[in-house]
């Protein structure tokens, strides 16, 4: 992501409250991400260890707790809340609030820079936020939001903060989106729709998502922020998807299914339990309630 100038390192710590060290002279233009790096770029580290190659940043925001070992030449900013350092950079950015009608596609809205394919169907009251991108034959339902703004906070003198989200939507061609649906776009990053993945109607995609192609999701699936999804998975309705993880290729999740780790070994899951009388289903509790209690 570029920024709106190429800043020293004083202009930069002034603007993100931050003491440097290390190189002093990088001139940094370029934001980018741990997960996708880019050459001579700015990356913000939000653990005090870190395991990612840092081998493409001449800059990194870490706390001032942070204790590895840094490359002499990257400049090291040293922040109290890196999250809140990351925050004040993003808000530097310009934020258009400029929406169109689309002339294309009746009573959808557009933000700007966004390119839609050929032979889409977009229906009414879908929304579209700046610098998302459409591929050819895709299908978005009624109400669908693309591009909104990802759940991304942090606390700060215990009160919640919002993170600029400057990243887009990419959707691949052959998608279809069921209505109602949201699709949050990313931080820094893209969230992606591969080829011929199918939404279903009120499904939640967080920031930083991957779905991958041919894969299908049903309604009320709720998919965390910063999750990869692979190839050729189905997921049930109503499944619970926590962020942070990956989830390997041709994977089947079933119905109402909680989803707290990566899953590395394709195949079927389950973690609902089908309903019973509720005769049984207190007896059962009672069972579970017990199980791990000592003798």
């Amino acid at each position: 992501m570029k920024l709106n100038k190429a800043y020293s390192c004083a202009e930069l710590s002034a603007i993100i409250e931050a003491k440097y060290e290390k190189n002093k002279k990088n001139i940094f233009d370029t934001v980018s991400s741990l997960t996708n790096p880019e050459q001579n770029s700015l990356g913000f580290i939000f653990q005090d260890k870190v395991s990612d190659d840092l081998s493409s940043f001449t800059g990194l925001v870490v706390s001032n707790t942070f204790i590895e070992d840094v490359d002499s030449s990257v400049t090291l900013f040293r922040v109290e809340n890196v999250k809140h350092s990351l925050s004040l950079l993003l808000n530097t950015l310009p934020n258009s609030s400029s929406y169109t009608k689309s002339d294309d596609y009746n009573n959808a809205t557009v933000g700007k820079n966004v390119r839609i394919g050929e032979n889409c169907i977009i229906y009414p009251g879908v929304f579209i936020n700046h610098n998302c991108s459409i591929g050819n034959n895709v299908i978005i339902h009624p109400n669908v939001t693309i591009g909104s703004d990802g759940f991304g906070l942090y606390k700060l003198d215990g009160l919640w903060k919002k993170i600029p989200h400057v990243g887009s939507v990419v959707i691949e061609d052959d998608v279809e989106i069921g209505s109602n649906t949201t699709i949050d776009r990313g931080m820094l990053d893209n969230t992606i729709l591969k080829r011929n993945c199918k939404i279903d109607n009120l499904v939640h995609i967080a920031h930083n998502v991957i779905v991958g192609s041919n894969t299908a999701i049903a309604a009320c699936t709720g998919i965390a922020g910063s999750t990869s999804i692979g190839d050729n998975c189905t997921i049930g309705g109503g499944v619970g998807i926590n962020g942070h993880i990956t989830i390997c290729n041709n994977v089947n999740i079933h119905g109402m299914s909680m989803i707290t780790k990566s899953i590395t070994k394709e195949g079927d899951y389950a973690s609902a339990l089908a309903a019973d009388s509720v005769r049984n289903w207190r007896r059962n509790q009672v069972i579970f309630r017990n199980l791990y209690k000592k003798k």
